[in-house]
């Protein structure tokens, strides 16, 4: 199959036409100025989302709320530049997925995973704390699996979910 994006691309450095992906870089290194703020709204979000569940338990509603606001944190996290709290908002939603309701769900599970972001997330510009990130979604992905029982090695079984549980 051709690329056509790429002929695009070509096209334009071989005019005086502006180039739309060295636009859309610009315009994103822009924005990355606010990504940090959004970023907190995210947090606030899953807080809000851990409370409704010691509010009320592990309910269908609740687990959405916690599972939507975990999987908004999944996909910007890396994007816009906070990969170990998208790690961590992963394993949130694979126990979501995963756990159905024949496995509960710790509510100390849900704490840990909740702190953890929201731990990523405010320390995010001190170089010292990512090692301490990276280790810790790593732990947290361990803990996942066995909550889960699942194999380290069971890929297809620790793959996210890539929509809300219905």
């Amino acid at each position: 199959m051709p690329n056509r994006l790429k002929k695009k691309a070509l096209r334009h450095a071989a005019t005086d036409e502006p180039d739309p992906l060295t636009d859309a870089e610009v315009a994103l290194e822009e924005l990355s100025e606010q990504f940090g703020s959004w970023m907190e709204d995210e947090c606030k979000a899953l807080e809000e989302a851990r409370l409704f569940v010691h509010r009320h338990g592990l309910t269908d509603a609740t687990r959405q709320a916690l599972f939507r606001a975990a999987h908004d944190i999944k996909g910007h996290g890396t994007t816009f530049g906070y990969p170990m709290a998208s790690d961590v908002a992963d394993s949130l939603c694979r126990m979501i997925e995963h756990a159905g309701t024949t496995t509960p769900i710790p509510l100390a599970y849900v704490d840990q995973c909740v702190a953890a972001v929201r731990a990523i997330i405010r320390e995010h510009d001190d170089d010292k704390a990512e090692a301490t990130a990276t280790e810790l979604a790593k732990q947290l992905r361990v803990l996942t699996d066995e909550l889960l029982g699942v194999d380290n090695g069971d890929e297809p079984a620790a793959a996210s979910p890539p929509l809300a549980p219905a």
